[in-house]
């Protein structure tokens, strides 16, 4: 996959994986992802590794991903990730963490992948343009409206929604990003009043 925002391709093993690089890649939150990181722990007096299939860093730390499907989490998986965080602790990862595919829902995968297609546009003046639209529009608002604000039509909407990634709009939980999704305008004037 292609993460547009970082401009780098990242690599999967499976349906699972794409579906959470997909998540992680477009969560303003996210500054880098590293793909199949390896850790090396002692166990039983034996020295082991383990491949974490994503490493997520962000402003307040690292968290290193475990993606399994939820019948292949077992006791042995859990206490190499202990074993991994007490030996290596935060030389490697600040928080280690299992996600199966009960930990994300339709929706966000949905919205992800819409937000990942439409960053891939690399329409920054599109998204210019919007962000000067947000400024003057009140602090929740319907995607429809910041399209008809920006008189842009599609290309209002690629870019309004490619700027959640950026941290201007904020989708609340369960909404689909349609035209009449009420989101939060971060970069609303009353929001820093």
């Amino acid at each position: 996959m292609v993460d547009p925002f970082r401009r780098r391709t990242i690599r999967f093993d499976s349906g699972l994986e794409e579906s959470v690089l997909v998540v992680l890649v477009t969560l303003p939150q996210t500054l880098e992802i590293r793909e199949q990181q390896k850790a090396e722990y002692i166990q039983h007096g034996e020295k082991r590794r383990h491949y974490f299939d994503f490493v997520q860093r962000t402003a307040s730390g690292r968290i290193a991903y475990a993606v399994k499907y939820k019948e292949d989490v077992d006791d042995d998986l859990r206490e190499t990730l202990r074993l991994v965080s007490e030996q290596q602790g935060d030389r490697f990862a600040d928080e280690f963490r299992i996600l199966t595919e009960k930990d994300l829902t339709l929706t966000q995968i949905e919205n992800a992948r819409e937000i990942l297609a439409y960053a891939s546009d690399f329409d920054f003046e599109g998204q210019a343009l919007v962000t000067a639209a947000l400024r003057g529009l009140p602090p929740r608002v319907l995607l429809s409206d910041i399209i008809r604000a920006t008189g842009l039509g599609d290309r209002g909407r690629r870019a309004a929604v490619t700027l959640v990634q950026k941290g201007l709009l904020k989708v609340p939980a369960n909404v689909r990003l349609a035209d009449n999704a009420l989101l939060v305008n971060l970069a609303a004037r009353e929001v820093f009043r």
